[in-house]
Formats: C-alpha cells, sequence, structure tokens
C-alpha cells in the first residue's frame, strides 16, 4: 500500500504501521482529450517500469501543449516518484503547486518524496499542507499520521489516523495504526478494540493478528496473544512476525524450547529480523546454551547496533557471566540510543549496586 517503492514501512519492531494507499486521480470534463489519453494510458501501467515510463512522455507531450495543466505535472511527478527519480519529481510537483496553488494532491506527492528520503520533517509539513487544502482526502490523513509516528508526535498521529477512519469507516488500516499508538502508551484496551476492529473489518488482514498479538502479550494476556499469532500463521504459516511473536509468547509462558523453535523457524524464512534473532539468543540462555547465545547476540549487535533492547538484554547475559563492567558498558550504549529507556536504566541502576 504506497505510492513508490519505498514508501515508509514497519515502525515499531513487531507490530506494523500501514501506510495509505495512493489515491486515485479521477478524470474531470475539463481536462483535454490529450490528458484524458495519457491518463488512460497510465492507468493500465501498474507497477510495470516499462509502461511508466512511456506514460511519463505521454504526460511530457501534455505540458508541451499545455504548460499550465497542474495536473499533468502533477501526474508526471508522481510517476517520477515512482520511478525513484526524486529530482524530476519534486520540481514537477512544486511546478503543479504554483500553477494552482489550492491544489492538495502535489503537497501529498512531495511529502511522500520527502518521507521516501527519510526528510520526514519535511515531509510532516508538506501532509499538514494536504491536509489543510483538502481536509476530507482519507490518504491526506494516513500519510500525515505516519509521519507524525515516525516523529514521535503520538497524539497527532492518533488524531490523524482517527480522523482518517471516520472519512473511511470501512477501511481497517487506520484502526491496525491506531491500535499499535494506543499499545505505546499502555492504553491496552483502546488498542484491542482498534485491532479488533480492524479484522471484523477485514478478518484476512494478517498485520491486525500480528499486532492483537503483540498488544495481548504486553498486556499480560499470554492466551489470547498465542490464540492471535496462531490465526495469523494459519493464514501465513511462514511469516516471520507472527513466528517471532509465538515463540516470544510460548517463552513467557515458560516453555523456552518452544520459543527458540519458533524463532529458528522465523530466521530461517529471515536471517535478517534481528528482534527474532534476539529473541532466539534469550531463550538460548535460559536454556543454558551460553556458548550459542553468546553468539546470537553478538550477530543482533551487529545486525542492528541501535537495537536498545538488544544491548540490555545482551548486558543482563554478561551480568549471569560475572562480567560485570562489560555490562555496564552495553547499558551505556542502549541509553546512548535511546535515553528514556527505563530497562536500560534500571538495568544500569541494579549493576551499579543500586
Amino acid at each position: 500500500m504506497k505510492l513508490s517503492k519505498k514508501l515508509f514501512g514497519i515502525a515499531f519492531a513487531a507490530q506494523m504501521l500501514i501506510t495509505a494507499s495512493a489515491p486515485a486521480f479521477a478524470d474531470n470534463s475539463t481536462d483535454s482529450e490529450a490528458y484524458k489519453k495519457a491518463e488512460a494510458f497510465y492507468r493500465t501501467c501498474g507497477p510495470d517500469e516499462k509502461k511508466l515510463k512511456m506514460a511519463a512522455e505521454k504526460f511530457r507531450d501534455v505540458i508541451a501543449q499545455e504548460a499550465n495543466n497542474a495536473k499533468a505535472h502533477m501526474r508526471l511527478g508522481a510517476i517520477c516518484a515512482a520511478l525513484d527519480d526524486y529530482e524530476t519529481a519534486l520540481l514537477e510537483e512544486k511546478q503543479a503547486a504554483k500553477i494552482d496553488p489550492k491544489y492538495f494532491l502535489p503537497h501529498l506527492v512531495i511529502g511522500q518524496v520527502y518521507a521516501n528520503q527519510g526528510k520526514v520533517k519535511e515531509a510532516l509539513a508538506e501532509f499538514e499542507q494536504a491536509v489543510k487544502l483538502k481536509p476530507t482526502s482519507f490518504t491526506a490523513h494516513m500519510d500525515l499520521g505516519m509521519a507524525c509516528t515516525q516523529l514521535s508526535k503520538v497524539d497527532e498521529a492518533i488524531a490523524a489516523y482517527s480522523k482518517a477512519a471516520e472519512l473511511d469507516p470501512k477501511n481497517p488500516a487506520p484502526h491496525v495504526n491506531l491500535g499499535v499508538l494506543l499499545s505505546q502508551q499502555q492504553k491496552f484496551p483502546q488498542a484491542i478494540k482498534e485491532e479488533q476492529t480492524a479484522i471484523t473489518l477485514d478478518k484476512t488482514f494478517l498485520e491486525a493478528h500480528i499486532n492483537l498479538g503483540n498488544i495481548y502479550a504486553d498486556s499480560g494476556d499470554l492466551n489470547s496473544a498465542e490464540a492471535s499469532f496462531r490465526d495469523a500463521l494459519k493464514m501465513m504459516p511462514k511469516h516471520p512476525n507472527a513466528l517471532s511473536g509465538l515463540g516470544w509468547v510460548m517463552g513467557r509462558k515458560g516453555d523456552f524450547r518452544a520459543d527458540a523453535a519458533e524463532q529458528r523457524k522465523a530466521l530461517k524464512v529471515d536471517p535478517s529480523f534481528s528482534t527474532a534473532r534476539r529473541r532466539l539468543a534469550e531463550a538460548l540462555t535460559e536454556l543454558g546454551d551460553m556458548k550459542e547465545a553468546e553468539a546470537e547476540f553478538k550477530t543482533v549487535l551487529k545486525q542492528a547496533p541501535k537495537d536498545c533492547t538488544a544491548h540490555v538484554e545482551y548486558a543482563k547475559f554478561l551480568e549471569k557471566q560475572g562480567e560485570r563492567d562489560q555490562a555496564r558498558s552495553e547499558c551505556k550504549k542502549a541509553l546512548e540510543i535511546q535515553p528514556e529507556s527505563k530497562t536500560a536504566q534500571e538495568c544500569l541502576k541494579k549493576l551499579n549496586g543500586g
């Protein structure tokens, strides 16, 4: 569900945020025949790069005849963004916005391009402008919510997703994202309700089942968490997030062998899945396999050196080995990454004799 290949992504560990799909651009009776033909061809392109390039040329031909056609500039910019030609995309979208200052779509595409480039603050400003110009745009509110989330503006993100849910009551995506954010605020009953609403709207929405499993687990309801992960695995038996989540829950129930087995399954599907590797290291520690556990910890820290939780868990592992100085070092690394981390603070306090 994305305009271009790199628009946003998974945001929080095993909990998944969903982006809005690109909006449809309806024809208008005032459009020229040349524009209509270019638009009709574009709608046959899908992700086909060759056809997208042909569509871009068709819109360039329209612009050559109609230099002030804001819609043609906007569409050309969107196609260039889909082809990862961000420089041209920005030029075309800015030209569209200049021609028609009340046109919200150029701001939406500019925001998506900035987001793809990692310029989330700039993206936020564009999404805010898009929402201001078109308060009824579902896509603009979804993208605004994602940008706010990336910038830790949680209350603003919740407001944006809530509005998106109001604008499209049958779309499960805003509810999936609301569940993640409410869970972060430890508002578990509300978070569970949002994920359940998403599932009611679309029982095959895999991410909602996985998020629900995570939220149930965080709330302490391990049986419901296990059931949610197993529901997800019925739909996709090799989904790494669902496999890892199920293992994590089994470990919390005390079955560390099952935990390790599920993490290995997840890593077989995706060897780069650092959360599963960290959880495998934790399970191996509980099973007393310290040599392999240490190897997995070192691997995960190499894969994800800014994983605060991995540093904290490795610190706990080192403490068990009597390596308190090295454990303190890992806690300090965790706090450099995430100064507000309570688990890292508590771990360091314990190591310092507090």
